[in-house]
């Protein structure tokens, strides 16, 4: 005892001298290395925020300059307008979205949009024209009559006055012949609406054409000249020069109104929100590759109509931002960030006594592509500053970082290095010492649960045994009784021998299973005979069922024997104070199964992962004094997978276990 009390300490003094000699060391470059790495750190934030300044510094200036240049350029188209000079039209890739007038309305300042410059109602119907109108319509709708209705509407195009009215009658009489069916007709109707209504529209916008290629295309998607209209009318943005009274002007601000919109007259016309939406319904129609570019270049115009849309509802806190801003300081260029992809928004006067304009300017196209604007400040981002309200700047990550630090690459890797070897010398050290002590735990564990094992079947012979020696049973029954107990026992013995051996083989991988096709009821009602008599003398009642599927396996009957009965051996040990075991037998999903369920003591949740280790078992109060080698589970597992199968665990404490053994049919 005294000499292993020595090794001990001497084992134990090694351990500390060698665990000091790489800790210490280790723990210092760690120091060293941590205080190096946060002053790189340091300095690296602060030559980021440094250059972070300066950059947005930059950003100010050169968008302040190119900003400056547009709205000048925009000024000088006004004040060509004003002196009678032809007012050259915004370049295709100019940044300026649009310009808009704004114009006083029930007190407040409302944003005219762009689409409503220069757009007359049309006019009201002549009275003749009107009378046939109603009568058509009176045939159409509330007489159902679509022949008499046409008959009325071809009498007000005879007599129409104007492009309105002819139209309006040409696209009634498509109508109501299509209603009646006289299809050549119709089409025949609409495509000539076709050249003659482009330029003709209602008073929400939309040319009386489309209305007519909307009725084509409806009826066939291939219909050349209604395609041919809607693609002409998309790549073909119509420009005019209308003199300043095609505006409509304020009645309190004519004058000043008139000078300051007529510049927009030479600018590309924008069609009409109701115009824009109708064109891409009709283009999704047009079953043409020749439709796809113009379609992705409407659903961006919608986008815009959508955007301007939405200004002009809340028109009055974007303009209040403005003036507040002009009035904060005067004469310096203000302007204020609106949407997600930023628009940025100021005020644009000509002349002292024009009304002023709101210009939209695209923040996407005047500013780097390395940087992005924001209305909504995010994590990172900062305010533009003096000039720009609600408009924050996010550069990308590691736009400011600093240059890759060699020293710090160095110190990490030596740092890595030096944790390494000292977890590895570690690593080694507890292994080779643990190991020793780990195996002898283990090889005393094992050896003391067989001892048990076997110690428990073996006094029960005998004492059966000595009994039927010395005659004492009192009768043949008694007699019968002994000799099944010493049978079961020698059975039991038997088993527990062939688990150690089964486990010796698997261990040095020579465990070998003849497979055949066997039926596994007849493999479950084998394990069950083979517990009749321990179920018996401990009390328990086993019920055996199954869902009528009576499957069929291949399989080492043997063995899969053997793996039912560790799983009921383990539920009759388990089952605490409930005397009840079930087997269950059938079929689900292709798989062949056998469920093994007690009412007993359970498996806590975080210990059911580990069940299946060999010589593991569940230390509990509920488990102290039970018996066992931990083999059990192993054995069983090692079968089943064999089988190409799995063991299912289903528990919950003091509810109770089931395993479930499942083995594809097709294995």
């Amino acid at each position: 005892m005294g000499s292993a009390e020595n090794r001990r300490r001497r084992r134990d003094r090694r351990i500390a001298l060698l665990l000091s000699a790489i800790l210490i060391p280790t723990a210092a470059v760690i120091l060293l290395v941590v205080r190096v790495v946060r002053q790189e750190r340091e300095l690296s934030e602060r030559r980021a925020t440094e250059q972070r300044r300066e950059a947005l510094d930059q950003l100010r200036r050169e968008l302040t300059l190119r900003l400056q240049a547009l709205r000048l350029g925009e000024v000088n188209r006004l004040n060509n307008r004003l002196l009678g000079e032809s007012a050259r039209r915004l370049p295709s890739d100019s940044p300026i979205v649009f310009v808009a007038p704004t114009v006083k309305d029930r007190g407040q300042d409302r944003i005219v949009p762009p689409w409503e410059e220069g757009r007359k109602a049309p006019s009201g119907f002549s009275t003749p024209f009107a009378r046939l109108q109603r009568e058509g319509e009176s045939m159409e709708f509330r007489q159902n009559d679509a022949e008499a209705a046409a008959e009325s509407y071809r009498r007000a195009q005879d007599i129409a006055r104007s492009p309105w009215e002819r139209c309006s009658a040409r696209l009634w009489l498509g109508r109501s012949y299509l209603k009646a069916g006289l299809i050549p007709e119709a089409q025949r109707t609409d495509r000539a609406a076709l050249l003659e209504c482009g330029e003709v529209s209602d008073a929400d916008g939309v040319p009386l054409a489309l209305y007519a290629a909307e009725r084509l295309l409806a009826q066939t998607h291939d219909d050349a000249p209604a395609a041919d209209y809607v693609l002409h009318r998309i790549s073909a943005l119509q420009s005019a020069c209308a003199d300043a009274s095609a505006f409509a002007k304020p009645p309190e601000e004519e004058f000043a109104f008139a000078d300051a919109t007529a510049e927009r007259a030479c600018s590309p016309r924008w069609r009409s929100p109701s115009d824009a939406l109708l064109l891409q319904s009709l283009l999704r129609r047009i079953a043409s590759p020749a439709a796809a570019e113009p379609l992705r270049a409407l659903t961006a115009e919608i986008r815009n109509d959508e955007r301007i849309a939405a200004l002009v509802q809340d028109a009055d806190d974007h303009l209040g931002k403005l003036q507040r801003a002009s009035r904060s300081a005067p004469g310096d260029l203000s302007w204020v960030g609106y949407g997600d992809e930023p628009w940025l928004l100021t005020l644009v006067s000509p002349t002292s006594f024009a009304a002023p304009l709101i210009m939209a300017v695209s923040s996407r196209q005047i500013v780097p592509a390395d940087v992005t604007l924001r209305v909504t400040p995010a994590a990172g981002a900062l305010p533009l500053g003096v000039g720009f309200v609600d408009l924050h700047v996010e550069w990308p990550p590691g736009r400011f970082a600093g240059p890759s630090a060699v020293p710090g690459v160095l110190y990490a890797a030596m740092l890595a290095f030096v944790l390494g070897a000292a977890l590895l010398a570690g690593y080694l050290l507890l292994r080779d010492v643990h190991r020793e002590t780990e195996t002898a735990a283990v090889h005393s564990h094992f050896v003391a649960s067989v001892s048990h094992e076997l110690k428990t079947p073996l006094t029960s012979i005998r004492a059966h045994a000595e009994t039927l020696l010395l005659g004492r049973a009192a009768s043949a029954e008694t007699t019968a009784d002994y000799l099944k107990t010493i049978v079961s026992e020698s059975e039991r013995l038997t088993r527990l021998v062939d688990s150690v051996l089964d486990f010796s083989r698997i261990e040095q991988d020579r465990k070998a299973y003849y497979l055949q096709e066997t039926p596994l009821e007849e493999i479950v009602r084998s394990a069950a005979k083979t517990m009749e008599y321990p179920l018996a003398q401990l009390g328990f009642t086993l019920t055996i069922s199954s869902d009528g599927t009576a499957p069929t396996v291949r399989a080492d009957p043997e063995a899969l024997t053997q793996a039912i009965l560790n799983l009921l051996g383990n539920a009759i040990k388990y089952s605490g104070e409930a005397r009840s075991v079930e087997m269950r037998i059938g079929t689900r999903s292709d798989e062949a199964f056998v469920d093994v369920v007690d009412h007993g003591i359970g498996i806590a949740w975080d210990e059911q992962a580990r069940i299946f280790e060999r010589f593991h078992r569940v230390q509990t109060a509920e488990t102290s004094g039970i018996a066992g080698t931990g083999l059990g589970l192993t054995l069983a597992l090692h079968v089943v997978e064999a089988h190409q199968g799995r063991i299912a665990v289903d528990s919950y404490p003091g509810r109770g276990s089931t395993f479930s053994v499942l083995i594809p049919l097709q294995a």
